[in-house]
């Protein structure tokens, strides 16, 4: 199947979920010519869907560019590969609806896992992709002999989402800090390689 059509296909995938993770921050009751403590009052029970948010953007944005990347290094892509890409875009569009049902109720156990079980079959999803391309030699020669792109680059989400399920029965703070963490994992990396001169 032609990569570009694949690309195109999951990039719309993306944007469609990542717009959908807004829809659930709806705009407190408050009349107008209101104070400003006024509004902060009213904005209070807006901010943990507010911060759900954030942390579901995070993680789908972080996706979207190990996805990109991903892709770009290989030589082609086979139905089997196909139909892993569609496994994985399953769980970012089913993200929304833990990100609304933590946002709603942020300190309790069911969302909380229900969000790592979700981040978590995403992960396990990108490194069966990444190992089924290892096995089928679906790499550029130079990103196969480095080993780049290989399942280790799924392991911190892997483990930190695994991590966040038992932590949720012990500390809901304790799994929050594991979703928050790996989006920075990814991302501090990248953001210090890109600083050096």
């Amino acid at each position: 199947m032609s990569q570009d059509r694949v690309e195109a296909f999951s990039d719309g995938v993306f944007a469609v979920a990542l717009t959908l993770l807004i829809l659930d921050v709806r705009l407190p009751e408050i009349q107008s010519g209101s104070t400003f403590g006024a509004y902060l009052v009213a904005m209070t029970p807006v901010l943990p869907k507010m911060g759900t948010f954030a942390l579901s953007f995070a993680v789908i944005a972080n996706q979207w560019v190990s996805h990109h990347y991903y892709f770009r290094q290989l030589t082609c892509v086979p139905l089997g590969l196909v139909w892993l890409n569609n496994l994985f875009l399953l769980w970012i569009c089913f993200l929304p609806f833990p990100t609304a049902l933590l946002g709603s109720h942020p300190l309790d156990l069911f969302p909380i896992v229900l969000f790592a079980a979700n981040s978590l079959c995403m992960a396990l999803t990108i490194m069966t992709m990444r190992v089924y391309s290892t096995r089928h030699g679906l790499f550029i020669p130079e990103v196969a002999a480095s080993g780049d792109m290989g399942p280790q680059h799924s392991f911190p989400a892997i483990i930190l989402f695994s991590l966040a399920i038992p932590l949720a029965f012990v500390s809901h703070y304790f799994a929050l800090v594991c979703f928050a963490a790996v989006p920075l994992l990814y991302f501090m990396p990248n953001f210090i390689r890109a600083r050096k001169p």
